[in-house]
């Protein structure tokens, strides 16, 4: 897992203009400029900084920065083969994405960006475009179609990365779930370093979670680290 320099990066400003001018997907758009803040635009400073936590022998910590450099690059190999590596080492069993995370990761966010905006403008200067020339209303309303089928693949992508804005890392070496957000209380099962999970609700220091098996408990809320960085 030696060092290097990611030689493409996803120009998420541009996504992220363009969910927001699409409008239903503005919450996806808010998280990618959250991880993109945190990271400083850059998915090569994520990757490094995952590789260093995996040789010190923290893999709650590299799988964190693996999953955000993911985030900004979801089509690079060495991310997805490091983070595989790191997650076997640390005995956890491998995940499979869900269709929609394979759709996401199947195109480059770069060119969904542009996409998103060559539709958008598109779909615009064609509706506009009808009054002017009456003429030509049926190539315009074609173009108009073609345009909103390019925004419905932009929205299509914000849909797949909603429930990563909701995802966690266990950064310590255990973290005990309860049945309630209690800390005297007995622990029902104990998530190990480096799991992933779905954050549901927060109460006083406590996270409600569900795992990747579907079993849910709160969790306290200093053992974990949500893969798209808070405010």
């Amino acid at each position: 897992m030696s060092c290097r320099v990611i030689s493409h990066r996803a120009p998420w400003a541009a996504f992220i203009i363009a969910l927001a001018m699409i409008g239903s997907s503005s919450h996806a758009a808010q998280a990618q400029a959250q991880a993109q803040a945190q990271a400083g635009f850059s998915a090569p400073a994520l990757y490094n900084l995952a590789n260093a936590y995996a040789r010190t022998g923290k893999p709650g910590l590299a799988v964190l920065n693996y999953e955000r450099a993911r985030l900004l690059e979801p089509n690079d190999p060495d991310i997805d083969a490091n983070l595989t590596h790191v997650r076997q080492a640390a005995g956890l069993p491998p995940e499979s994405p869900s269709r929609f995370e394979r759709m996401a990761g199947f195109t480059s966010p770069r060119i969904l960006a542009w996409v998103g905006i060559f539709g958008l403008l598109t779909a615009g200067i064609s509706v506009l475009a009808r009054r002017s020339y009456p003429r030509h209303r049926h190539k315009l309303l074609a173009a108009a179609l073609v345009g909103i089928s390019l925004l419905g693949a932009t929205i299509g992508n914000g849909v797949a990365l909603w429930p990563v804005m909701h995802e966690a890392v266990v950064i310590t070496q255990a973290a005990p779930v309860r049945v309630s957000p209690v800390p005297i209380e007995e622990p029902q099962f104990v998530l190990p370093e480096a799991s992933t999970v779905r954050m549901i609700a927060e109460h006083d220091g406590f996270v409600l979670i569900r795992t990747k098996a579907g079993r849910t408990g709160w969790a306290q809320r200093a053992s974990l680290a949500p893969v798209v960085p808070k405010h």
